[in-house]
């Protein structure tokens, strides 16, 4: 007996659909979604860019050994131009369309506050490897993870040494105008004020800035004794440079945001001397830390800096919690908030209660166009 054609099509069609239902599954068990959100293009590109390459570098490693517990990882890498609305839309695309496990992200503070609603509304962990706002693991959001010395640690560090070790009596500040900058610059005024030092002009600036003149001619007219630019890397550069052109002599200091390589280059012999916050010495750590600087250099040919390490330990922390969780967002977050320990490459660390980072910064100087870590007490 002939079958009519018509007669096979509801067989071939279940046939069909348990295919795509196995292929679609298995895929699904293979591999886990980490989304990474940073600025890959613009102003701000240098940190996402060590940041991207970090994780990355990460990721392979973990890959290579098998992955987690079996399934690949997967990165995603999103690019939000350090805008605080493409931040947001990276964000949602990582959890509703991509299903993301985690993300790692953002680079600056408003970009990363605005992340955290999301995930906290979603039950996604996001850890970030490079926000420094303190606030960020302040506001009761359990899903929110950062691995890097926030502002409070590294403004405290700047204030004692420039009143204890400098003996410094007036700063001045220049400061971006965004949630780092002021934040920063708060900090560090309160730290300095209860240390009996005066903040004898506070001076700001918007992202983008080229010309900081009329902000330098006041602050040389307050006549402090050091200055303390906190912003990114491109306008700090500038802004040192263009003080030393108006005749300051007087020492400059930064938080992490000058930690970016490019600093040494923007600013060139004009910033030399500075003092900023180093949050990665890569003379510090151990065999692990060694490997890292060996791999990082074959792979991309440059030393890493800060964010590429911290990067490079962000992956590496969430890869440890979804090893000893299931998976899910609650669960993950659980497996995080047990890390109270870790020996990263950029040293010991951990969580506290909060998801904040409990390791402490040290301060470098700029000298001879490198970065050369300071010893307890302000020693090379």
């Amino acid at each position: 007996m002939t079958r009519n054609p018509a007669f096979w099509y509801p067989f071939w069609a279940v046939i069909a659909l348990a295919a795509v239902i196995w292929f679609g599954t298995t895929d699904g068990r293979q591999t886990l979604t980490v989304g990474v959100i940073g600025p890959l293009t613009g102003p701000a590109a240098t940190y996402g860019l060590s940041q991207r390459q970090g994780v990355k570098l990460a990721a392979d490693q973990i890959n290579a050994e098998g992955g987690i517990n079996g399934r690949k990882l997967q990165l995603l890498f999103l690019d939000d131009t350090n805008e605080k609305v493409k931040a947001a839309e990276a964000g949602r695309d990582l959890i509703y369309r991509q299903n993301a496990v985690a993300i790692i992200g953002a680079i600056t503070s408003d970009n990363t506050m605005n992340l955290q609603r999301l995930c906290e509304k979603a039950r996604v962990p996001l850890l970030t490897a490079v926000s420094t706002n303190p606030f960020i693991t302040r506001v009761n959001f359990s899903y929110s993870f950062r691995c890097l010395s926030d502002d409070n640690v590294q403004a405290q560090a700047l204030a004692k040494y420039t009143v204890n070790t400098l003996n410094l009596r007036k700063m001045a500040i220049l400061h971006d105008s965004n949630k780092y900058g002021s934040q920063g610059a708060r900090t560090y005024m309160e730290f300095a004020g209860q240390l009996g030092q005066a903040v004898v002009a506070n001076e700001s600036y918007e992202a983008g800035t080229v010309n900081f003149r009329d902000q330098l001619e006041r602050i040389r007219a307050a006549n402090p004794d050091g200055l303390l630019i906190w912003g990114l890397v491109n306008e700090s550069a500038l802004a040192t440079r263009q003080a030393r052109e108006l005749g300051l002599r007087i020492p400059f200091f930064g938080g992490d945001g000058m930690a970016p390589n490019a600093y040494l280059y923007m600013a060139g012999a004009a910033g030399d001397g500075t003092i900023l916050t180093f949050p990665f010495d890569p003379n510090r750590g151990g065999e692990s830390t060694r490997r890292f600087l060996q791999s990082y250099q074959q792979a991309f040919g440059q030393n890493p800096d800060s964010f590429a390490a911290h990067g490079f330990d962000g992956l590496m922390l969430i890869a440890q919690a979804l090893k000893s969780s299931n998976g899910t967002g609650p669960s993950l977050r659980e497996a995080l908030a047990r890390i109270t320990e870790y020996q990263g490459v950029t040293g010991k660390g951990g969580f506290d209660p909060t998801g904040n980072e409990t390791r402490s910064v040290q301060l470098a100087r700029v000298q001879n166009g490198q970065f050369v870590p300071l010893n307890e007490g302000g020693t090379p």
